[in-house]
């Protein structure tokens, strides 16, 4: 009996380390493409404690550059933003973050608010998802994601969901099955493009309400936050995509019992010194390198006056990680 259950445990074992390597093999490596499927994975190699971690969609991580932050302000961060990233993913994205790296601070984009229940886009939902690492929490954030038709086990072995890219696979699939380069700074994806779109915005008076299920979960981390000891700070990034000021007046009734600040930087775009036609690479959400810039001189400022966070650039231990991570980004500026 005992030799029986040494074989069917080994035949499992086996089975499990099979699935692994062909998952590896078969996911998207999202290194020469789609980069931004590389930025929830690429925390985990962090090296340092963060100060501050940044959640958000696409306009944060195009917007928040941790090592340029660190370059003026002297604090640590990580921008573990996604694409089309929902509250609820954020709310399973935060609790994941903390058991590896928890930061004092976190600041929450509010773009993703008007996201609904109707809202799965399964392109995005495995850039963000298929980057953690097994947990309950990975699971549970695919759950409250998925299509009804979706199967769980491919987001534990994405082979399951991949296998039938067999006749797309190249020599990097196989290169960086098991290792992968950084592409991102600390999260942030880099644009030089500057596209002016005038396209005129749906902003206004009109009244629009939050989605249940988005109100659900912010009221989540708005909790955990405070469970946990957590500076939480929401924002709104500097965009002209369609936001209404209804949004805004239920964003503050929602966080004020629970003592956490909301900033609409839609207001203060001038202040930044942020022009349409120069610093953003689409014209209305993503903002260029140069935009970005702007905004984080701007909200590092807005962070530091709020929190009490350690300026470590004179503290060896961090500035030996964070100056390499400095140099990578302005050598990748230059480019």
């Amino acid at each position: 009996m005992v030799k029986g259950f040494i074989r069917f445990a080994g035949a499992v074992l086996l089975g499990l380390a099979v699935l692994y390597t062909l998952s590896c093999i078969f996911s998207p490596k999202y290194i020469t493409e789609n980069m931004e499927g590389r930025i929830s994975s690429e925390f985990y190699r962090e090296k340092t404690g963060l100060d501050v971690v940044f959640f958000g969609t696409s306009t944060t991580y195009c917007s928040i550059a941790p090592p340029y932050l660190w370059d003026r302000f002297g604090f640590t961060s990580y921008t573990r933003a996604g694409d089309s990233e929902t509250m609820w993913q954020t709310y399973y994205l935060l609790r994941d973050t903390v058991r590896y790296n928890k930061p004092g601070v976190v600041v929450l984009d509010m773009s993703s608010m008007k996201f609904g229940e109707e809202f799965v886009e399964e392109p995005a939902n495995r850039k963000i998802i298929d980057g953690m690492r097994l947990s309950k929490d990975k699971l549970d954030c695919a759950r409250a994601s998925m299509y009804k038709d979706e199967s769980l086990a491919s987001y534990v072995f994405p082979v399951f969901r991949f296998h039938s890219r067999w006749d797309e696979l190249k020599s990097e699939d196989f290169r960086y099955a098991f290792a992968k380069p950084v592409v991102t700074h600390d999260g942030y994806l880099m644009s030089y493009e500057a596209v002016n779109d005038d396209e005129a915005n749906g902003s206004g008076d009109e009244y629009m309400k939050l989605p249940d299920k988005s109100v659900e979960y912010l009221i989540k981390i708005m909790e955990y936050c405070r469970d946990n000891d957590i500076k939480l700070f929401l924002v709104k990034s500097p965009t002209y995509i369609n936001w209404y000021e209804s949004y805004d007046e239920e964003i503050r009734s929602l966080c004020s019992p629970y003592g956490v600040e909301y900033t609409n930087f839609d207001n203060q775009k001038d202040e930044m010194g942020l022009v349409r036609a120069e610093d953003y690479s689409d014209g209305h959400s993503h903002l260029n390198i140069y935009g970005a810039e702007k905004y984080c001189d701007h909200l590092g400022k807005y962070i530091k006056d709020r929190a009490d966070i350690p300026d470590h650039r004179d503290d060896p231990s961090y500035s030996a990680v964070w100056s390499v991570k400095y140099d990578r980004y302005t050598e990748d500026k230059r480019v």
